[in-house]
Order: structure tokens, then sequence, then C-alpha cells
């Protein structure tokens, strides 16, 4: 379904009121006719009371009618809004997730600014517009002459709206895809501050990003401008077409073809009718942007949600990799490096599998398609015998925790972010006990200031390079997980860490909890029930951790140091 036919009914309501509005506006052209043709010459007061009592009734229903349209545009705009905000923030969390490049990606920018439409005059112009015709019918009405005046007026206004679009269209489109990438570096600049201090980074990046601002700025100043400059033509126009329009009916009433009322009317009422355009010229930056975000947020609106699938029991653990192949293409690399080829194994519930190998070897790219964040090119990722990619993703991460190489934490408590959840309300407070425990975190926990209820600030910025790592694996074991994933999870622990790390990893095999961890570090092999050797995106060497060393001295090298073993020595192991 796509985004206007969720909001037609919002819209047909709006134009009717729109319909009363303006039909409520023909009630001071009718009165200004009557006073000058009728009162005047009758000079009946009588006649000029009943009037102003139905003008003021007139204007109180008009008042009501435009609050109410205003207040219903309003409503549609947050609800709309709301719902567009989360499904931007999913889309933006999923690009992220599969490190996917979406240049045409909808932002929370897009929302506001169609919020932001909906909720000023330009939703209004648009609904007024129809009524020029009606207005220019009416005009006709008075004399021909004033109709085509008015003709001539409205066609005049409108070609300098178009100019102004195709003088600013591609303005817009290029300064603000320009914004979108400035952004995007000042968010990268803020999130690398660290690296950018002890580095002596910070003079270099702010001139750079205060250059593509200023280069944004400018491109900003010349729509602007341009539009500053159309708007003030359009001003001058529309008065110069007044004083015709006021000149013509005082011709009109000189030769006796039309009243004095008329000549007064037909002005008023020329205004009203020309007001939607001149809304339109004031706010065409606005228009435009909302018609690039309007593609953007359609797209997104029309993306069909997940499937609702037979939900599938709570999973042992049993995981089965057959015949893996990923390349960088599905990252939006040109170049479509092969990143994995034939990868193949199988794990137990309750096995312990080490990779190794040289970076760059396909280690973390294998454990996020075990997660299911990428989908391979061919192969499937089987738990418990489905495909990974028929679990729905909120059934999965309650059965799958996962610690990246590089550790985020929310702003928030240690609860919270253990407990994956930032609400208060949403925390069992013995899943966050009990997975602290596995994690053999819950000491340190204590022996920070507030314990559990400590604030962390953003991520995690209070702790230490291996408490975050702690708290993060934590974090992968609340809820009872089958399959445990971790990438690097010993690279900031010192020895007492790792032995820590060591006990809950055995702890987790006692449990039946499948665990496959990445890492350059030999402590880990020595519970280890599975290794695998990568190498340039190829299993070189699985099997036991007696099988695989058996294999590595025949070729007198260390585990983890890159052997050349050759593929049937490989399928032997």
């Amino acid at each position: 379904m796509t985004m206007f036919h969720a909001i037609r009914r919002h819209l047909w309501l709006a134009a009717l009121f729109a319909f009363a509005s303006n039909l409520l506006m023909l009630a001071p052209t009718i009165y200004l006719l009557q006073v000058y043709d009728r009162v005047l010459p009758s000079r009946s007061l009588e006649t000029l009371a009943m009037l102003m009592v139905v003008m003021g009734i007139a204007l109180v229903m008009a008042l009501a009618v435009d609050v109410v349209r205003s207040r219903l545009l309003g409503d549609l705009g947050r609800q709309l809004a709301d719902q567009l905000d989360r499904l931007a923030l999913a889309a933006r969390i999923d690009a992220q997730a599969r490190r996917s490049v979406r240049p045409d990606l909808a932002t929370a920018q897009d929302v506001a600014s169609l919020r932001a439409f909906l909720s000023g005059s330009g939703v209004n112009a648009l609904l007024d517009m129809p009524w020029l015709v009606v207005y220019l019918g009416v005009m006709f009405l008075f004399h021909w002459s004033l109709g085509l005046i008015a003709i001539g007026s409205a066609v005049l206004l409108v070609a300098l709206t178009l100019l102004n679009d195709w003088l600013t269209r591609n303005s817009v489109r290029a300064y603000t895809t320009r914004q979108r990438e400035t952004d995007q570096l000042y968010a990268q600049i803020s999130r690398n501050a660290e690296i950018v201090t002890v580095l002596g980074m910070n003079r270099a990046l702010i001139d750079a990003w205060s250059a593509r601002r200023s280069i944004d700025l400018d491109g900003q100043a010349k729509v602007a401008d341009t539009s500053t400059l159309n708007r003030s033509i359009g001003k001058t126009v529309r008065q110069a077409i007044q004083i015709v329009m006021m000149g013509a009916g005082a011709w009109l009433v000189i030769n006796q073809f039309a009243t004095g009322g008329v000549m007064l009317a037909t002005t008023l009422l020329l205004g009203k009718a020309l007001a939607p355009i001149d809304q339109m010229l004031g706010s065409w930056k606005q228009f435009t942007e909302v018609r690039q975000a309007w593609n953007r947020l359609d797209a997104l609106y029309r993306c069909p949600p997940a499937p609702r699938t037979v939900e599938l029991p709570r999973p042992a653990g049993r995981l089965t990799v057959e015949a893996l192949v990923f390349s960088s293409r599905s990252l939006g690399d040109p170049r479509a490096r092969m990143l994995l080829r034939g990868v193949q194994f199988a794990l137990a519930p309750g096995q312990l599998l080490v990779i190794v190998g040289p970076s760059a070897s396909g280690k973390s790219t294998l454990l996020r398609l075990l997660a299911g964040l990428w989908q391979p090119q061919a192969g499937t990722v089987r738990l418990d015998g489905a495909d990974i990619a028929q679990w729905p993703r909120d059934t999965l991460g309650r059965c799958l925790g996962y610690v990246p190489q590089d550790v985020e934490l929310f702003v928030g408590t240690v609860a919270g972010n253990i407990a994956r959840n930032p609400d208060p309300l949403g925390h069992d407070a013995s899943a966050i006990v009990r997975a602290a425990q596995r994690a053999g975190v819950h000491d340190l926990v204590l022996s920070l200031p507030n314990g559990y209820e400590t604030e962390l600030g953003e991520s995690g910025e209070t702790l230490s390079g291996g408490q975050r790592q702690a708290i993060a694996l934590a974090r992968a074991l609340y809820g009872d997980p089958s399959l445990v994933l971790l990438d690097e999870p010993n690279a900031n622990l010192d020895a007492d860490g790792e032995r820590l790390l060591n006990r809950a990893l055995l702890k987790l095999k006692q449990d039946g909890v499948t665990v496959v961890v990445v890492t350059h570090r030999q402590a880990v092999l020595s519970i280890a029930d599975r290794v695998m050797v990568m190498r340039a995106g190829e299993v070189e060497c699985f099997g036991t951790r007696e099988q695989v060393q058996a294999v590595m001295q025949s070729r007198a090298k260390p585990v983890g140091t890159s052997p050349q073993v050759t593929r049937r020595e490989a399928t032997a192991s």
C-alpha cells in the first residue's frame, strides 16, 4: 500500500473542510456587494444590522472550520510521522547492521519535512487551489473583462511558480544530498572523538567538516536567494494586478457597466483567489524538499512487512553450515571481492568452536552470516535444521547471543544494557543477575558506584575496554540463548579476565549452549571442542583440537598462524 492510500481518508476530510472554508470566504465579498449596492443607496440601518449579524456568524463558522482543518492535518502529520520515524529507524538499523550502502534511504529529516508540510500552510494551499476556478467564475459573472484579467493574473503567477521550481529543483536536490553526507561526517567525527583527539586530528577534521558545511550553506543560500527574489517579484506582480483590477473596475463603474460594490468585491475576491498561488510561491523550497522526501518515504512505506511465519520451537543449538559463498557485492562494493568460499561445518548443542586465522581471512564475515545479519549468495546457515533466514528477527534475537569486535554500549544503566532494553519497567531482575553471573561479571557490576543502576554514559565511556566487553558478554547471555557468537571477546582482557571468560565458556558448554568464538589469542583453544583455521575466505583445516594440532605440527606451524594446508588434508581433518 502506498503512503497516499494510507492518508487519503484524512486528505478527503481536509478537502471537505477546505470546501466549507472557501465557501465561507465568499461571505465578505457578498457583504461588500450588499453594503455598497443595497445599504448605501437605501440608507437602511436594519439591513446593515442584519448583514453584520450574518457576517459575524459566517466569520465564527470560518474560524471553527479552519481550526478543525488545522488540527486534522496536524494530527495526520503526527500519526504519520510516528509511524514513519519507526520505519526509518528500523531501516537505518538494518542497513547499518548489514553494512549495505543506501544513499536513497529515508531519514528522520525527511519525516520532519513531511510533518512540517502537513502541519503548515503548504498542504492548505494545495487544497485551496481548486477554488481558483470558482473565484474566476464569480468574477466572470461580474464582467467578462474582470474574469480575463483574473485568468491572466493566475497564469502569470503560476508561470512564476513553475519558473521558481525550474531554477531551484536541481540546486535543492544537490544541496540536500550534500547535507546528508555532511551530517554523516559530523556523526563519524563525534563517534570517534577519542581517536580524533589523541592523534591530533581535530583541526584537520573540523576544517574538512567546516569546508563541506560552507559548501552546503552556499548552496542553501543560493536556493534561498532565488526563492526570495521570485517571492518578491511575485509580491510586486500581485500588487500590480490588484491595481490593474481596481483600475478596470473603476473604468467599468465610470462607463456604468458595473457598480462600485462590484469594483471593490472583485479586488477582494482576486486576492482570495491568488492567495494559494502566493503561498505556494513563498513555500516552494519546502515543496521541493517534501517532494524529494516523499519519494524516499513512500518507498520505505511500500516495503512489505516481514511475513508471519509458523512459530518455531526454541532451538537446542544444533548449527549446520552448508557451502557458504559470500562476496562484497552484497555490501555495495562494485569490485565484488569474494569473502567466503565453500565454508561448511556442523556443531552439536554444547560444542565450542574456535575460529583462528590471519586478519581479513573471513572470520568476522562468517560470524555475521551465522548471526543472520548478512545473506549468503549461496549456501545455507541452519539452526536446528531451519534456515536461519526463516527465523523472525525478534524470535531469533531471544535465542542468540552476540558480541561484535567493536563493543557498543547504550546510554543508560548497566541493568538496561544487560537486559537489552532501556525501559526499567521491561527489566527482569533475576534474568539480569543470572546473565551477569554466567558471564562472570556479577562481582564487577557490584563494585560499580551504583551497582546494576550505574549510569554508563555514552557508549559506556565510564568503563574500561575490558569492562565493556564483560558487560557485552552478559548482554549476549541474557535470556539463556542457545547459540552464542563471540568476535574477539578477549581482545581487551587481562589474564584474570581470560580465566573468567574461559570459566564462563565452560559453563555454557555444560548447559548445552553452542558457542562460536573468533580469536587471535591462544588461551581459549584449550577448552575448544572444534577448531577451524581460515585463510582468504576458505577453511584450511577443521576438526578437533588434537586433529588440527596434528596437521599443524606436520606442517611445523603453530595453530593460528595461517598454515598452508592442502584441501585434501583439510577434508581429512
